[in-house]
Parts: C-alpha cells; structure tokens; sequence
C-alpha cells in the first residue's frame, strides 16, 4: 500500500481535495459568467434605450430655455393631436417647475419593435426628485414621445 492510500484504497490528502477544488472552480466559473452574461444586457439595454433617452433630455432642455416650439417637436403625430400646442404651452407655463430638470435617472427602460419606455425619476432644478415617465414611437425613422408624466406617480 502507497503513503497516498488507507487501508480500504480511498485517496486522503491532495488528491481527496482535489474534486472539491475543481467544484468551486467551476461554481466560481459559472458566477463570473453570469455577471459578465448581466453586464453585457444592462450595456445593450442601455445603447438601445440612448436614442429615446436623448428625445427625452432634448424634450427638457427646449422646454427650460423657453423654446416650446422645439420642444414640442418632440411629440409624435398622435401625442400632438392629443395635446395641441396651446395646451402643451399652457401646460408648461403653469407647471414650469416640473419641466426644468437638472438631471433624469431611469430604473426601468424597454425596447422593443412597438417603440421605447422610460420611466424612473426627475430631479427638478429645486433639487427635488419626482417620478417620470415616457413612451416612444419611431416616426419617420426618428424617436418622438407618444406620452409623457412628470410626477403624480409617473404612470
């Protein structure tokens, strides 16, 4: 009998521990996958989503400077039958705090053949933070916001 083996020819030592290193090799493998596997679809989500994203902040900026025409470019076609520049600028005049953002963060964005959602939360230029969302269609090839809700729970 070699100094490797007991009596009953089992393996103590190295080679007993062997199966459990590779084990948690493997397991380790698996973990690192799934993590590099997560950040590769947060990163795709996001490039999808950096179109609908730049409508929004451009939706925002227009609208702070005071240039409503340009910020109302970003409506679609439905969304500007639904709400006519008059009382989008209406809209604006009366609740100008909640249409100059200093920054939007969003928890929750789709992508899809149909269009984009954002949604997640606004800070005002106040420093307080409100919930927010939008939707988006592709209308001759560009993104225009088909709704829109800054605040009152962001629905």
């Amino acid at each position: 009998m070699n100094d490797s083996q007991t009596a009953n020819g089992s393996n103590e030592g190295k080679g007993g521990a062997s199966w459990l290193r590779w084990v948690l090799i493997g397991c380790g493998g698996l973990v690192a996958l799934m993590v590099i596997l997560i950040v590769v679809l947060l990163v795709v989500v996001k490039q999808a989503t950096a179109g609908p994203e730049e409508v929004v902040k451009t939706f925002f900026a227009e609208a702070a400077a005071g240039n409503l025409e340009a910020s109302y470019d970003c409506f679609s076609a439905p969304l500007k039958e639904a709400q006519p520049f008059a009382e989008f600028s209406s809209a604006v005049t009366q609740n100008r705090q909640f249409f100059e953002i200093s920054d939007t963060s969003f928890s929750e964005r789709s992508v899809d053949m149909q269009g984009a959602k954002l949604a997640g939360t606004a800070t005002l230029a106040a420093g307080t933070q409100v919930p927010c969302s939008f939707e988006l269609v592709r209308e001759n090839d560009e993104w225009k916001l088909i709704s829109y809700n800054i605040g009152a729970g962001g629905d």
